[in-house]
């Protein structure tokens, strides 16, 4: 990968990171899976508050650990789906799950505060488990979006440079 390409693809990544972060701690909280949540209570009124305090709940090794697997996740996508929008979609999509899954799967009881095992008590919870496969569907879109937002933008950038 290419310095130009990282210029696009690390912020997409960001962002989907933190999506994959705060979207499914959103979802966690509306639905008062979380002790966090529960003390303040929820309902949309208080989602704002509810998702930063179950996000802030969660573990910074469950958060790097899902950040790692969803950046070589990312990578395998760009480097072996072609570049069709739908299938990088899907294929960003199954990515943001697989990471996802990989996350549940490998963190430590020990290290899981507020996000899998350490939310639940069960590593695949059946409660928490679709919420954490939607957020990492969006999270997947997400990416998609932003990198070929970016790379529209680059393009764009390039062409007019070359003209003047």
């Amino acid at each position: 990968m290419t310095l130009s390409a990282l210029r696009c693809s690390f912020p997409a990544w960001i962002v989907a990171w933190a999506m994959g972060v705060f979207g499914s701690s959103a979802l966690i909280a509306y639905f008062g899976l979380s002790a966090p949540a529960a003390l303040i209570g929820t309902g949309f009124d208080r989602l704002p508050a509810t998702t930063w305090a179950v996000g802030d709940e969660v573990g910074p090794v469950a958060k790097l650990l899902f950040g790692a697997l969803l950046a070589l996740a990312f990578f395998a996508t760009q480097r072996l789906s072609p570049d069709r929008a739908p299938i990088r979609y899907c294929a960003n999509a199954v990515a943001g799950i697989a990471a996802m899954a990989g996350a549940l799967a490998l963190i430590p009881a020990d290290y899981s505060r507020g996000f899998g095992i350490g939310l639940t008590g069960a590593r695949f919870d059946p409660a928490s488990l679709p919420l954490y496969v939607i957020s990492a569907a969006a999270v997947g879109l997400v990416f998609t979006a932003a990198l070929r937002t970016c790379q529209r933008r680059r393009r764009a950038i390039d062409t007019t440079r070359r003209i003047h």
